[in-house]
């Protein structure tokens, strides 16, 4: 019966990450992680590791892999994970990599890359059979296949492990593990800890003692200082005669017959996957190439013919997509690369900008379990409307300090307005009010019959100017000595767009209007071109800002968390994304930041 003998090495560790090589029972195998956990975090997901793979009932390589995989699963590994791992079982090693995994194989004098990437593979042992389970950090430290063979040559596992320690590697070796376990008929003995410490060292706890015992003959050769062995023609016995009489025997030939059988189907599972693994990595490189071709003609045409560019970047999403069914979870950080480089040559054409948001005040400071409705801003000053509490608190955003203004009628408002200090709300059922003292209002417009769904109010030149979505109008209310005017129709017979789906307006003398799939513009009343041509598909828009000093319009699109910036003339410039955009129900720009409510809170997110 074959046993495994192991012989491990580790390099530097990850500064945040973790890596060993482990032997348990039947396996053995190397884990690297580079971030996202401690050293003590590490050796205790091994752990956890070993004891699964200890108490699993495995029977075959479909087995082996699903019980791995299983694991990998319900242990939470990080996503960037390097594993090798091999059982051998009656005779047969299963192996299987996953991520940056990878195992090589060494037969007599063959020696190739046996899996890497997510893959797995078996097949029969055979007498001095040495498999390497490492990561793709080993091309760092020793090079590539054919360097590593030289490296490996002949040597048994302590051999190797000494010839690594008499090498200098610096920090290239940070991360470096590899695993050298050779099949032989000696009894193995207790393998090494993996809890020792990283660096260079010699584990060799199956060092042989007498001579006489080992199944290693002499050197029977040197290349450059390095003895070399031919095993395939090593034999000891003490006595010729034995020897010839076991060759000629029944049983040596069946032996031979099932070992050249066992080579042959080893030999061909092993060179299909090879040919298999060499026409995926062709595939993947010239799929990469032509995306990239693709990519570099969408980005060059972007500013004069953005629809051709859109299609050439569709085409290399649809590339990708294709591929990756095809891969499968092969290759999976080579195609996360493409992915990647996509989506950057996306955000360039697109001109999107993926940014973090931070909290800028929350209103549980001053008054818990306060909620965010509607908000309107004047100055240095933003109104928010809280209906569950009957309130409106007025923010001054120089000092952030909190007054409440308190009135049964909130209850039923719906908008919110800011004008010369003064504090203005409003409802379809209520009319227009304002606060005469933070618990005393006056009711400045009586509510009118004609009104359909009120949405929005501005004011501007202390004229009060109404969002009825339901009527389809605009409604403006001259500011006179004793109140307010009659209502007037802001917009010109036969001027006006559908305002039907008109969600927010705000006004800089030009009045601006979201209609959830569509943007008008009025000036006097008149309607004005204002149709700004988006790069992405089914632009939403929610809210719309801008102010007389400022010098673009901003618009909310909460379904693509997204704030869309458009000169006034309808041009469109940028886009910003943030996950915050996504909840928001309000926006306003303060010292060059977007600022969103959103569920008590304001949050910025900067235009730097």
């Amino acid at each position: 019966m074959l046993q495994a003998r192991p012989e491990g090495y580790i390099g530097k560790q990850f500064a945040e990450g973790f890596t060993s090589y482990f032997i348990a029972g039947r396996y053995s195998g190397v884990l690297s992680i580079e971030d996202g956990l401690t050293q003590d975090e590490g050796k205790q997901l091994l752990e956890k590791f070993k004891e699964g793979l200890l108490s699993a009932d495995v029977q075959d390589l479909a087995g082996f892999e699903s019980t791995v995989s299983n694991l990998i699963l319900s242990l939470n590994f990080p996503a960037h994970v390097g594993l090798a791992i091999g059982m051998e079982m009656q005779g047969v090693l299963y192996v299987k990599t996953v991520g940056e995994g990878q195992i090589y194989f060494r037969r007599g004098k063959q020696f190739d890359e046996l899996v890497s990437g997510d893959t797995s593979a078996s097949g029969y042992l055979k007498e001095f059979d040495l498999a390497v389970f490492t990561t793709t950090r080993i091309q760092d430290v020793i090079g590539k296949s054919e360097d590593i063979q030289a490296f490996v040559d002949m040597l048994p596992p302590q051999d190797i492990i000494e010839k690594i320690n008499s090498e200098e590697y610096g920090e290239e070796e940070q991360g470096f593990v590899a695993l050298f376990v050779e099949f032989t008929t000696k009894t193995a003995v207790a393998a090494p800890s993996i809890f020792d410490e990283a660096g260079p060292k010699i584990n060799d706890p199956m060092a042989i003692e007498e001579e006489e015992t080992s199944p290693y003959p002499p050197a029977s050769l040197s290349v450059g200082g390095i003895p070399v062995v031919d095993r395939g023609e090593y034999q000891k016995s003490n006595s010729s005669s034995k020897i010839v009489q076991f060759v000629r025997s029944k049983g040596f030939i069946i032996a031979t017959i099932v070992i050249l059988f066992a080579l042959l189907a080893w030999s061909v599972v092993f060179g299909y996957q090879r040919r298999q693994a060499e026409a995926l990595n062709k595939r993947i490189e010239t799929t990469k190439v032509e995306i990239q071709t693709k990519l570099d003609q969408a980005k060059e045409g972007a500013f004069l013919n953005m629809e051709e560019s859109l299609v050439l970047l569709s085409d290399a999403k649809t590339l990708l997509a294709q591929l990756k069914q095809d891969a499968g979870e092969a290759k999976s950080s080579e195609l996360d690369q493409i992915e990647k480089m996509i989506n950057e040559a996306e955000s360039s054409i697109l001109k999107r900008e993926e940014k973090p948001f931070d909290e800028f005040y929350d209103l549980a400071l001053k008054a818990k379990d306060a909620q965010g409705d509607a908000l309107a801003v004047a100055d240095d000053s933003v109104a928010i409307l809280d209906r569950s509490a009957k309130k409106v608190y007025v923010l001054d955003l120089q000092k952030k300090s909190l007054d409440e203004y308190v009135h049964a009628d909130v209850s039923d408002a719906g908008i919110v307005a800011l004008y010369n200090n003064d504090v203005f709300f409003a409802s379809s059922g209520k009319g227009v009010m304002k606060f005469t003292s933070q618990n005393k209002v006056r009711t400045m417009i009586e509510p009118d019959s004609d009104w359909g769904e009120i949405v929005d109010m501005e004011i501007y030149n202390g004229n009060i100017y109404l969002l009825d979505n339901r009527q389809g109008e605009i409604y403006k209310y001259l500011v006179t000595e004793g109140g307010y005017s009659d209502k007037n129709s802001y917009t010109a017979s036969g001027q006006s767009d559908d305002l039907s789906n008109a969600t927010d307006m705000t006004i800089d003398s030009a009045v601006y209007v979201a209609t959830g799939n569509d943007l008008s513009k009025y000036l006097a009343g008149t309607s004005e071109s204002f149709s700004p041509t988006f790069p992405n598909k089914d632009p939403g828009f929610d809210r719309i800002y801008t102010t007389p000093d400022l010098e673009q319009v901003y618009v909310l699109d909460q379904k693509q968390a997204s704030v869309y910036i458009l000169t006034k003339e309808g041009e469109y410039q940028r886009t910003l994304q943030s996950s915050i955009f996504a909840t928001a129900n309000g926006l306003y720009i303060f010292e060059n930041a977007v600022h969103v409510l959103s569920d008590g809170k304001l949050y910025s997110v900067s235009l730097d």
